[in-house]
């Protein structure tokens, strides 16, 4: 099933019934990413536990960021959950940081249990909440945990992605759907995965914060370290991981008199890309300050590589710049792909070098920009999260249950 893209009726103003939220994700802190979008939603009309998820990987001592993770980690440890937002508490429990020890995910599953539980305690979330995980790898030291609901949301393939161990995560994921009540994925891809064990599994591609973006389209301020950088730029945002394209952002570069403007971490070495004189890294931005670059930039890319892990990719990222009115041309993504509306996919590199050209075009003009923009106003995640709402009311009241254990 997947959600419709223009409600007719604006979001209710009580979602799930106003019930607790236990939610397994990543760190609070890390750059929004829909789990953030989603939860804050919620956290409008319901108190939201944030849990800071184990990883899924066992760190390499010699890796600096692993390292700096590690002592956060350990810090958070000996502290009581912390609030966020309002209605918003973050905790990170501790753990034994080795998924693939049968000792430590007993360890992990105790120390889950008990201190979870004390902290859902201190803080007085009420009833037994509604469990919405995100990150499939807590399923073996969730299962103990007192929840009205488990809902399991599939943002990824997480076996595809480079040094996760696949046969557990895989493992983990097919537990989990099994014993989920309600299963929401972002790719149709996910989804069909998730099928294999249950039926009771919905498509939702991801919403977007259309106001926030919108905001590119109204007069306003170009951050100072793009205002000296050459026009047309051609814009991205994100992290710089394993899935971006590097070498294509640089031949592309090398094709073209546009500039070519990157923000976002990077996860590998970028001066073979930044040497040149038209591409610019310009590191992580706040994301309140995203919508001040995208009103400096004439179009957008998603230059992602065709793997298994972007096969079930819908990005995020997608939504934001047409929200900003931004003529956006990507990879030949699945999602993407249904996306025409919004997005065009180059199958070559001539097509990228041709779609770039005319969206420079088109994004020199504001009425189109404006046009861009209107397209995804219903795709705001105020109805996303409104819609899932009323499928995770629907299956709670099927059961009949005021409280259940996985």
């Amino acid at each position: 099933m997947s959600l419709g893209t223009e409600p007719q009726l604006a979001p209710p103003p009580r979602l799930l019934d106003g019930r607790g939220v236990l939610t397994f994700a990543n760190d609070w802190t890390a750059d929004p990413t829909s789990k953030h979008h989603i939860m804050r939603q919620f956290s409008r009309t319901n108190d939201v536990f944030w849990v800071e998820a184990a990883g899924m990987r066992a760190p390499r001592l010699s890796s600096a960021y692993d390292r700096a993770r590690l002592l956060s980690k350990a810090r958070a440890m000996l502290r009581h959950s912390r609030p966020v937002l309002d209605r918003v508490h973050v905790y990170s429990p501790p753990t034994l940081p080795y998924p693939q020890s049968r000792v430590a995910r007993v360890v992990n599953r105790l120390l889950y249990r008990a201190t979870i539980a004390r902290e859902l305690r201190r803080i007085d979330i009420g009833a037994p909440p509604l469990m919405w995980v995100f990150a499939p790898q807590c399923e073996p030291y969730i299962r103990d945990l007192s929840r009205r609901l488990t809902i399991y949301h599939c943002v990824d393939r997480w076996s595809a992605f480079a040094d996760f161990d696949p046969k557990t995560l895989d493992r983990n994921e097919a537990d989990l759907c099994r014993r989920a009540d309600v299963i929401f994925a972002s790719a149709e891809d996910l989804a069909e995965r998730c099928r294999q064990y249950t039926s009771n599994v919905h498509y939702v591609p991801h919403g977007v914060d259309h106001a926030h973006f919108a905001a590119a389209l109204e007069p306003g301020p170009i951050p100072e370290d793009i205002a000296e950088i050459p026009e047309p730029r051609i814009g991205f945002f994100g992290l710089i991981h394993e899935w971006v394209d590097t070498d294509l952002i640089g031949r592309l570069a090398d094709a073209l008199p546009f500039s070519f403007v990157m923000l976002g971490t990077a996860k590998g070495d970028m001066s073979a890309l930044t040497r040149r004189r038209n591409v610019f890294h310009l590191g992580r931005r706040p994301y309140t300050s995203l919508p001040d670059y995208c009103r400096g930039f004439a179009a957008a890319i998603v230059p992602f590589r065709m793997t298994d892990l972007t096969m079930s990719v819908n990005p995020i990222k997608l939504r934001e710049y047409a929200a900003a009115g931004l003529p956006v041309v990507s990879s030949p993504l699945p999602e993407v792909q249904r996306c025409a509306d919004i997005a065009v996919c180059a199958e070559s590199f001539d097509d990228w070098v041709d779609q770039l050209r005319s969206a420079v075009e088109r994004g020199e003009q504001m009425s189109e920009r404006r046009a861009q923009s209107a397209r995804v106003e219903h795709q705001d995640w105020s109805f996303v999260c409104a819609r899932m709402a009323e499928l995770v009311n629907e299956a709670a009241a099927s059961t009949g249950m005021e409280s259940s254990q996985a």
